[in-house]
């Protein structure tokens, strides 16, 4: 403890103990002063805790207010440009592709409420530049297995440079779409395993019987509790 926080301290013990008198005051079965360390660390946790998301928030508002003024006299193609080097950015700083998109979505809407962003349309040739890029490199992707792809995006990192993660990026948000129906599925199972056990567990307790007293320990061991 800080000398602060010992007189802080010291000053509700002081009370607590003028309160309760001779008696010793108990909490969770245990002199009150065994708890000390736990409640300080707990409020010292808690409180630093809060301050890392006060700061982060901080953080995050200056990210807004700088990429609108980087944005708002931006065309299209130079919107779509900065938002795939803000997603190549948000790999690199360990984010997958999907969960970059994510978070650029997010700031560009808080900049379309706070400062009233309007987004820059496509033009017709745009779009239809864009289109046929985008089939393009779809018909390339479905020439690719799944360990193609990812020896592709291996590569493409290797090389490093700003065009290589872009496209890194690209190519990782390919391998997610794929996965996608996979993990869903996967997911789908999963959570009709965890609605079953939930159900046997309830019925178990309701029993309350010698043998599913022990069945529920045995639950309970499997799953480290």
């Amino acid at each position: 403890m800080t000398k602060s926080s010992q007189a802080v301290a010291t000053a509700v013990n002081s009370v607590v103990a003028s309160a309760v008198a001779e008696s010793v005051l108990m909490l969770h079965g245990k002199p009150a002063s065994d708890w000390d360390s736990t409640i300080f660390q707990l409020g010292f946790d808690s409180c630093k805790a809060v301050s890392l998301t006060e700061q982060a928030e901080r953080t995050l508002s200056q990210c807004q207010t700088a990429l609108f003024d980087f944005l708002k006299e931006l065309n299209y193609v130079a919107f779509q440009y900065t938002r795939n080097q803000f997603i190549a950015g948000g790999v690199d700083s360990g984010k997958t592709a999907g969960a970059s998109e994510q978070v650029w979505d997010k700031q560009v809407n808080a900049i379309v409420k706070s400062f009233g962003y309007v987004r820059p349309k496509s033009e017709a040739k745009d779009a239809v530049r864009k289109a046929e890029a985008e089939a393009k490199r779809r018909a390339e992707f479905e020439k690719l297995s799944d360990a193609e792809l990812e020896n592709k995006v291996d590569a493409l990192v290797a090389v490093g440079s700003k065009s290589a993660m872009a496209e890194a990026t690209k190519v990782t948000a390919e391998l997610e779409k794929r996965q996608k129906p996979i993990l869903d599925a996967e997911q789908v199972a999963r959570k009709a395993t965890v609605d079953k056990i939930v159900e046997r567990v309830r019925a178990l307790a309701k029993s309350k019987t010698s043998d599913a007293d022990a069945l529920l320990t045995q639950v309970a061991l499997l799953l480290g509790n």
